[in-house]
């Protein structure tokens, strides 16, 4: 009985009054201090209310509030009062010790006018100072990133050049829990061409999703894509009844990937121009072998069906891959012997464990072959060319009418011979121009959309209205480079789609346009430039960056920038808070003298209160009451005075801004938890001013009190 008596919810403030006690006194006069402060609050409120009621207009309204606040709620604040009361021992309640600190004040207004009015200005000059640093910092933050890349990660490869973004990877990182969703993104230049202007802008290849979703995009004009085909959409490919592909010149044969082509064997040899390299499968993700090199009479094996590679009209994309949804090559697998190649260039024999040189079966390429053809009696077929009969040297093997085009591109003719019948003998020999790679227009082989989302940036450098803009049509051509394509050398330039502008960005500062991500999957790219990720919480951020880069990759993020702006400013607004005190500091030492002139002139009067009963402590509260009152109102006129000023210096700039072509600045900002820190600040002033004069009242004799002239 006695336990549950003790926890009785009736009688929460005995219990309550019991703990108060039992704490050390330090913790004590915390609490009771609290206390007043929230009494001097109520009281504050209730005194800047009633000078509402008295205002012209507006003072009705203000008293029938008043009224329907006091009759409902006036009692639960007298009942509230007394409780913060409860726990002081003497008789006197700190309310009226407020008020009577009031009514001090109020005998001489004009003093305690220019004192509050100077804590005021003290207070002020950090409210204005800081306001401006928030207000500043906010406004660099909102145009540098919004509440979703604040969530975001971009993922990149970096300077590991090993590592490529891809499909596979792209599935990993789709696993992540903590994110929302994963966009892949890929960045080449567009080279313009719009009313025989000519230049190259920044492309971004993106999904519908990143413009609504993914970053803080505003739309001046039009919408986003229609289509929003992602990596987990196949891409649907139109092929004519003959293999042909829409938008395409390049015919298609159908076959799956790893099937041989053809039942007959074939004879072959590697080209001379380069190193080959020997792959365990065919495909240009398998495993490298070693290296291969042309031998006399050249080797035997089978044409396969593989992953496509580039140049694409040299055999790098001739099928395709219904069951799979893929493009094929031509590969040849044989036996091959391996090479391995030193620094200069230069190939040595791969040796076993015997000193013999280790053959091995693999797949090559069949853009770097020669398909040697025979007659019946083994001997090598020449080629008519009109008035000179090719006759293949040891050095260069034949290529047949099947052979690719490159083969016979890589040699050069040169006469070494003329017969009796006046026909010239030529030589085929590796062509010096056979060591540079050949220029080839990589073409899309399926339509692209033609939906272009650019910048008011782009508008600009074009100079095309933007009111017009949308509906107007440009050109593009686009460079990929090897990173995006790693079977190109250098970087290629695509065939030219001409666009339709159907959404304008708000950004003058930077010149780009968005393409449907679809359009450049269409030319056959496999990596990516970068993915970005949106997670769920901003707190997972530092964990999945982790994460992924325990992955080889690299991550950033626009909250790295937003952290460095808030360093920055941290340290700008510890500089103006310095500034600000010494301010406050000057305020604070005339409110001490206020106070210290205010207790000489009533001392009689104190001796009075203490002649009539009034304790010690609690002459000491009344005049700590009329230094809190002093220090309270002036936090809250200095909070009112910096943010007004604020205000109109963020107006001011404003319009100096919208003359000159910008938007509405606010340079002005209060943080909720800073007017807080203000007000309890001021607080905590005012009874840090207050204590040696309150003191000085507490230990005043009565006696010497009332003889004091």
């Amino acid at each position: 009985m006695e336990i549950k008596k003790s926890f009785n919810i009736k009688d929460w403030p005995s219990n309550f009054k019991l703990f108060i006690k039992s704490i050390p006194g330090i913790i004590r006069t915390i609490y009771l201090f609290l206390t007043f402060f929230i009494i001097l609050l109520i009281f504050l409120f209730e005194k800047v209310y009633g000078l509402f009621e008295r205002v012209p207009l507006i003072g009705g309204l203000f008293k029938v509030v008043g009224n329907v606040w006091k009759n409902k709620m006036g009692k639960l604040m007298t009942t509230f009062i007394n409780k913060l009361e409860s726990g002081r021992s003497s008789q006197v309640e700190r309310i009226y010790l407020i008020e009577l600190a009031y009514r001090n004040m109020m005998i001489k207004k004009t003093r305690s006018f220019i004192t509050i009015f100077g804590m005021s200005v003290g207070v002020g000059a950090i409210v204005l100072l800081l306001s401006l640093g928030y207000g500043i910092e906010k406004l660099i933050i909102s145009k540098v990133a919004g509440l979703n890349e604040l969530k975001m990660i971009d993922i990149s490869a970096g300077e590991n050049t090993a590592l490529r973004l891809n499909q596979d990877v792209f599935n990993k990182i789709n696993k992540i829990k903590e994110k929302t969703f994963a966009m892949p993104i890929i960045s080449v230049v567009g080279r313009i061409n719009y009313k025989r202007a000519q230049t190259d802008i920044l492309a971004y290849a993106v999904p519908k999703d990143y413009l609504i979703n993914g970053i803080n995009i505003k739309f001046l004009k039009g919408k986003a894509f229609a289509n929003n085909t992602s990596l987990d959409e196949k891409l649907s490919l139109n092929f004519l009844e003959n293999g042909q592909v829409a938008g395409s010149e390049t015919k298609i044969e159908f076959g799956e990937l790893n099937q041989r082509i053809a039942e007959r064997e074939i004879t072959f040899n590697l080209n001379p121009e380069k190193p080959v390299v020997i792959w365990t499968s065919c495909s240009t993700t398998a495993k490298m072998i070693g290296y291969g090199s042309r031998i006399v009479g050249g080797y035997t094996g089978y044409q396969y069906w593989g992953s496509d590679y580039y140049p694409f009209s040299q055999n790098g994309r001739t099928g395709f891959d219904k069951k799979n949804n893929v493009y094929l090559g031509k590969w040849v697998k044989a036996k091959f012997p391996i090479f391995e190649k030193k620094a200069d260039g230069t190939l040595i024999p791969n040796l076993d464990d015997v000193g013999k040189q280790r053959w091995e079966e693999g797949c090559v390429e069949q853009k770097n072959i020669s398909i040697i053809v025979k007659d019946n009696f083994g001997s090598v077929l020449g080629i008519s060319t009109g008035s000179a009969e090719v006759i293949f040297t040891d050095d260069v093997l034949a290529a047949s009418d099947s052979a690719d085009a490159s083969s016979s591109a890589i040699y050069g003719e040169s006469v070494v011979a003329t017969d009796e019948a006046g026909i010239e003998t030529v030589s085929l020999q590796a062509s010096s121009s056979a060591q540079k790679k050949q220029v080839e227009t990589l073409k899309f082989v399926h339509r692209p959309d033609g939906e272009a989302v650019v910048s008011s940036g782009f508008l600009n450098l074009l100079n095309i209205n933007i009111n017009k803009a949308i509906g107007t049509t440009f050109k593009s051509s686009f460079i990929i480079v090897k990173s995006l394509m790693p079977d190109i050398e250098g970087r290629v330039m695509t065939s030219e789609v001409e666009y339709k502008i159907i959404g304008v960005i708000d950004d003058t500062n930077n010149t780009y346009f968005y393409v449907p991500f679809s359009d450049i999957q269409k030319l056959g790219i496999k990596n990516f430039s970068q993915f970005k990720l949106i997670l769920n919480n901003q707190k997972d951020l530092p964990k999945v960056r982790k994460e992924i880069e325990t992955m080889g990759f690299r991550t950033s993020s626009t909250y790295d920038t937003v952290k460095q702006i808030e360093s920055l400013f941290n340290n700008l607004r510890l500089l103006l808070a310095i500034l600000g005190m010494v301010a406050l500091g000057v305020a604070s030492l005339g409110m001490f003298n206020t106070l210290t002139v205010s207790l000489l002139e009533r001392t009689r009067e104190t001796g009075g209160m203490k002649a009539i009963g009034m304790v010690s402590d609690e002459v000491q509260d009344l005049f700590l009451a009329e230094a809190m009152i002093m220090g309270l109102s002036g936090g809250i006129g200095g909070l009112i005075f910096g943010f007004s000023i604020g205000e109109i210096f963020s107006i001011l700039i404003s319009i100096i801004a919208i003359s000159k072509g910008q938007g509405f600045l606010q340079l002005n900002y209060l943080p909720p938890y800073f007017v807080a820190f203000i007000i309890i600040c001021a607080f905590v002033v005012g009874l840090l001013t207050g204590l040696y004069p309150a003191y000085r009242a507490k230990k005043t004799s009565a006696l010497n009190a009332l003889r004091y002239e």
